[in-house]
């Protein structure tokens, strides 16, 4: 009866422990103490993961259990920690930045920079990884800020300090204009059906700039040979690795980094000619796969975007199985400015829970968006519970 009794004792007690969940939060800073914003957060070989606010601060919340945490940002080294989580634990960590070395041979035999070799490698694979996942599911969660940067105190009669005011904006006419946040659960089959159940919504402030508020909206990939954005870009914007890519670029290698045991190449990416509609910035591409590891581009105005000034790109990678690297987060940022008027702010998604053998059903793709009924009605713990970006201390007066 005592070894009964204590077996039940057991069990019960281990049910408890793991029906619970603890989080691991802190800040992820640079070596000069500067929070590091945006930084990744993953569980090694998994695909649960999250991604610090725009001051450093993350949580991530988990099981019990035993944990090999990953830290990375575009520019800094990888760290990693072990966590035996029994409890809520602060974990603060320090990136420091990526040293990228050079090749002894940077020119070939042609005169040509390395990079050259590897965006040909690159362009050759393209097809391949465009194509290597036929169908997913996931779960998204995407937040999206605006800000007013600059205001006049008038204009054109209108009473601007006031309105800026009454909208709870400082005494400089700044801050946060617009803030939403969703989850969704999202479905892609080749060649480009979509479908995206959003099941919750949380919408403070007015939008009255262009935003993303899907996860259709945010969907970007460079193995196509273009990006297509409608009413953003009155032109497709050739991909650094399209087929015809090196018409419009030119490429510096800016050397290499090891991290997992695969070596990555950073890449500069330079328009030839300032007006076509091309990209500037970085492209991080692995050894040997020749697949994207990270993308940290931008355009102008000068490519004929619409409604903003520029446009930052940053997309990551991770393996979600060993010959399938997709997306963990995307980022666009922007800024913009018209009559003394300067906004600016960003859209993020991030990526969990891939799964690569979904069962769809017939009807699945006969509508692109559904809104679960009461998804914009969710409470303020449930959204403390699932949120993976805590918010800041402005956003939070701000809801």
């Amino acid at each position: 009866m005592k070894f009964a009794f204590t077996c039940i004792l057991f069990f019960i007690t281990s049910s408890y422990a793991f029906s619970q969940q603890f989080t691991i939060s802190g800040k992820i800073t640079d070596g000069q103490n500067k929070p590091v914003p945006f930084a990744s957060v993953y569980i090694k070989n998994t695909t649960k993961g999250t991604s610090a606010n725009s001051e450093g601060e993350y949580t991530l919340l988990l099981n019990p259990g035993i944990y090999e945490v990953q830290y990375k940002a575009v520019g800094y080294r990888q760290e990693s920690r072990k966590i035996q989580l029994t409890a809520s634990q602060a974990v603060s960590i320090v990136l420091k930045t990526e040293t990228y070395l050079l090749q002894a041979v940077t020119i070939n035999g042609n005169g040509q920079d390395t990079a050259y070799a590897i965006i040909r490698s690159a362009i050759k694979k393209r097809k391949q990884h465009l194509n290597e996942v036929n169908a997913y599911t996931c779960e998204v969660y995407i937040k999206g800020l605006q800000k007013l940067l600059a205001a006049p105190k008038k204009f054109m009669g209108f009473d601007v300090q006031k309105a800026a005011r009454e909208n709870g904006l400082d005494s400089n006419r700044r801050g946060i204009v617009y803030l939403s946040e969703s989850e969704s659960k999202y479905s892609f089959m080749r060649p480009d059906k979509v479908h995206e159940e959003m099941i919750s919504s949380k919408v403070s402030g007015r939008n009255r700039a262009f935003s993303f508020n899907r996860a259709s909206d945010l969907r970007v990939n460079f193995y196509d040979n273009f990006q297509n954005w409608e009413g953003l870009s009155n032109r497709p914007v050739i991909s650094p690795i399209a087929d015809n890519a090196l018409f419009y670029y030119n490429y510096k290698y800016m050397g290499m980094s090891v991290e997992n045991g695969e070596t990555i190449n950073k890449i500069k990416v330079i328009p030839k000619r300032g007006y076509d509609a091309c990209f500037s910035g970085y492209i991080y591409i692995l050894e040997n796969s020749w697949r994207i590891y990270s993308i940290d581009l931008y355009i102008t105005k000068k490519q004929n975007i619409n409604f903003v000034d520029t446009l930052k790109i940053n997309e990551q990678f991770f393996p979600v199985t060993q010959k399938a690297w997709l997306p963990s987060s995307i980022k666009f940022e922007f800024t913009a400015g018209l009559f003394g008027f300067k906004v600016g702010g960003y859209f993020i998604s991030l990526y969990k829970d891939y799964d690569l053998e979904p069962k769809f059903t017939k009807s699945e793709f006969s509508e692109v968006l559904r809104i679960t009924r009461g998804s914009n009605k969710k409470d303020s713990v449930f959204w403390e519970n699932e949120r993976p970006i805590p918010l800041t201390v402005e956003e939070k007066n701000r809801l």
